[in-house]
């Protein structure tokens, strides 16, 4: 019995060590050195790693989500992982991405993309915000500014018609 634990524990303890120097340290240096983010977490649940950046102001969030994407997955290869965007909105940015939704979901659904960008621009501007929307062949990406706060949303563009397509 005092072997089998014993075992088990060495077990553990290398694959600890394993995932740490093969996965989380380089990881970390890897979000260390980007330019465009701010602050990171790195956490390991049922086998994914969900990693949250909070960005600095960024030109183009498209860009930056796909870099930061492309080079996870150079380290991670295979392993799972979910990058979330934070961000410091306040309340203004809050109120115009409310409204944004209703057309964000039905440009999923209809595809009227550049009716959804008029719609996104002028609302946010009726209330002082800065809205640029992009877009790729996965995700529309919403960027909002308000004073010296911003708003990042990575919306997936198929998650309407396929549940299945939200995850990464």
């Amino acid at each position: 019995m005092a072997a089998l634990l014993v075992g088990l524990s060495f077990f553990f303890a290398v694959q600890w060590l394993y995932n740490r120097y093969n996965y989380q340290e380089p990881l970390t240096r890897l979000l260390e050195a980007d330019r465009a983010v701010q602050t990171f977490s790195i956490e390991k649940q049922d086998g994914v790693y969900k990693i949250a950046v909070q960005l600095k102001d960024t030109v183009d969030l498209g860009e930056t989500y796909r870099r930061l994407k492309k080079s996870i997955r150079g380290v991670l290869g295979r392993q799972p992982f979910a990058l979330e965007v934070k961000d410091n909105r306040d309340q203004e940015l809050k109120k115009a991405f409310y409204y944004s939704q209703f057309a964000l979901y039905e440009a999923q659904i209809r595809g009227n993309y550049r009716e959804m960008v008029r719609y996104i621009e002028d609302r946010a501007g009726s209330v002082g915000v800065e809205a640029v929307i992009s877009l790729d062949e996965e995700n529309i990406y919403v960027h909002m500014k308000h004073l010296d706060r911003h708003l990042y949303e990575v919306i997936p563009r198929r998650a309407a018609l396929k549940p299945e397509a939200a995850g990464v």
